[in-house]
């Protein structure tokens, strides 16, 4: 079977550019948002992402405030399950998913 990603939207102030964040588990059970395009990750997701009610705003000084990290292959791409995501209160940044074989992202409507 096929992995499934859920994913978020983000922005990363040192690229001056937003990013879709796969939101994986490591091994010792913590939860990020790992984006692939510039292969880093992050834990602050309420610092880097954009919850699907709020307005973007690149200027918002949460974004100077995320810590972003560079990508460790150790902690692996196993995909957070939806239990995950809604036991650490973070399913209203969830915009949709994306398929391990695919490149895209399937927007919720």
């Amino acid at each position: 079977m096929e992995k499934i990603f859920y994913v978020m939207e983000s922005y990363i102030k040192e690229y001056d550019q937003g990013a879709y964040l796969i939101i994986i588990k490591s091994s010792s059970g913590e939860i990020y948002g790992l984006s692939c395009e510039f292969e880093v990750y992050t834990r602050d997701f309420d610092k880097a992402a954009v919850q699907k009610n709020e307005v973007f705003d690149s200027n918002n000084i949460k974004f100077d405030e995320a810590n972003w990290i560079a990508f460790d292959p150790k902690i692996g791409t196993t995909p957070a399950s939806w239990d995950d995501i809604t036991n650490k209160g973070l399913s209203n940044y969830i915009i949709g998913y994306q398929l391990e074989s695919e490149v895209s992202i399937h927007r919720f409507e």
